[in-house]
This record gives structure tokens, sequence and C-alpha cells, in this order.
């Protein structure tokens, strides 16, 4: 095997890696549970699981769905358990749907694995250069375009899982979940929630952070903007745009909350509930109190 067609066969397992990865969370999501807990829908052509906790009062006020992510930068499972009970308490019916979104390879990946001869060669007289520090290294990367796809798909395939329950439609995500979540609703008005629990939005990169900021203030739903004190620059830098904006274009259903900041929980499953998780199930009824519900 010549050394390009190495190089193509491993940039090929690499690109491999993120289907890799998604299967196994979705299994280690699934064994994470007893038998039974959880269940499965159709996403495209792909078996997806989903968590679901019954409204702990006699009368259901609807279904809220939690987007979790494997990430810290969005809700994780151990949140969006703690969440869903809190919620199930309050009246609400619980489906927590794990989303990943799905990895694209960078450029320099994609000249790397078209490489010639000639290219490797120039590479190995560069062998020997130090590697700047703020060089990009990165062979996958983020799609705003790819991610919104991905997750409308599962967005309208949890609708058709819960087309026949009865009360309102609540949505909650957090960080790229969300702000990719209030792209999927611009495109498809037929997504639009009741409201959406935004929590922290943002996305990685300037002119899509920024057009979030019209985005939410146009959307057509009440949103509860629930900001995370410290979370990340990306968000902080649109936190008072998206208040200023909001009010400009007179939304009536718009409420914009900052949250004390704390550590994030990474495990499946939490004994304690976490203090933040409290409050945005606090802020979360309050608002849906207000709406009159």
């Amino acid at each position: 095997m010549n050394r390009k067609s190495t190089t193509l066969y491993f940039f090929v397992m690499v690109s491999m890696f993120p289907v890799i990865a998604y299967g196994d969370f979705f299994n280690d999501v699934s064994n994470a549970y007893l038998p039974g807990e959880v269940k499965s829908i159709m996403v495209g052509e792909a078996e997806a699981p989903i968590i679901e906790v019954e409204a702990k009062t006699p009368l259901s006020l609807g279904t809220a769905i939690i987007f979790t992510e494997p990430f810290p930068s969005s809700l994780t499972l151990a949140e969006g358990n703690s969440l869903a009970d809190l919620l199930a308490e309050k009246g609400w019916h619980v489906v927590i749907s794990p989303v990943n979104l799905p990895l694209a390879p960078t450029s320099s990946a994609d000249e790397a694995a078209a490489s010639t001869p000639e290219d490797d060669a120039a590479q190995n007289n560069q062998a020997d250069e130090a590697i700047h520090p703020r060089s990009n290294q990165l062979t996958q990367y983020l799609n705003f375009e790819t991610a919104t796809s991905a997750l409308t798909l599962q967005v309208n395939a949890l609708n058709n899982y819960l087309q026949n329950r009865s009360g309102y439609r609540m949505v909650i995500a957090q960080g790229m979940l969300a702000a990719t979540y209030f792209s999927a609703a611009e495109l498809q008005p037929n997504l639009h929630p009741d409201t959406f629990i935004a929590i922290s939005p943002f996305w990685p990169e300037d002119t899509t952070n920024n057009l979030l900021i019209n985005t939410m203030a146009k959307a057509e739903y009440p949103v509860l903007d629930l900001s995370l004190s410290a979370f990340n620059d990306w968000e902080a830098s649109t936190t008072l745009k998206r208040k200023i904006r909001a009010k400009n274009e007179l939304k009536i259903h718009y409420r914009q909350i900052t949250i004390p900041s704390s550590f994030l929980a990474f495990s499946i499953k939490e004994t304690q509930k976490n203090p933040q998780i409290q409050i945005i199930a606090n802020n979360t009824i309050g608002w849906t109190r207000h709406l009159g519900w």
C-alpha cells in the first residue's frame, strides 16, 4: 500500500469516528436504564432512544421535550433527568431526547485526503518545522446547516410520535442545540412549539451567532431566554443584544433571566438535584404560569 492510499485510508477511518461515537452514545443511553425504561423512535433510517417521564399530577398540562447532548455546552442526560423529574411534579409529561450533532470534516482534512505524492513529499520536508500554537489542527467541526437539518429530522420524528398527545407543547434546549432549534423552527413553521425555553443559546461562529439575535426576536412563539452567567463568551456577547432586539421588535411573550453559574453534571444519572437545574425548573414553571397555563 503506497503512501497516498495509506493517507486516504486513514482519513476515511477518521470520518467514520462520529458515526461510531453516535452509535456508542445511544447504546450507552439505552444500557444506562432498566429494560422498558427506554423507548425508540425512527429518525430517518436510524433508531433513536427517548426517555419518558409521566406527569405526577391527575391532569397533565402537556408535553415538554428536553433535548440533551453528551457535551457540557448543552444539557447533559443527567441534567435532563433532574429537570424532567421537577417538571413532572408540576404536571408535565416529559420526553428526554438525546441528540448528537453531526460532525463535518474540515477543508484541511479534505485536502489531505486528496493529496498527491508531490504534496506528501512537500509535507515530509516540513515535518521538522514546529506547529504554530494557534494553527488549526482540527479534522472535524460542526456545520450549522447540517446540524439544523439533523435536528429538524429529529423534531419531526418526535412530533409524529407525540401527535396524539393533548395539551401544550414545550421545548427545552441549551447552548448550540438551542441555536439550532431556533433555525429549524424558522425554516419549518410546523415545528413551532407553544413555548421554547432557550438556555444560553449560542453558536461558535460570529455570523451565525449574531443571526440568532434576530431569529429569536422574530420567533412567532413565546420564548423564555435563560442566560447562565459566565457560560461562555459567545453567549455573553449576545445576551443584552437579544433582550434589546426582542423589545424593539415588540415581542410580547419574551422574558430574559440571568441564572448564577454552577458546576455541570457529567454522569448519566445523579442522586442529588443540581441547584442550577432547580432554578431553571422554577423559572420555567413561573413562565408557563405567566402564559396562563
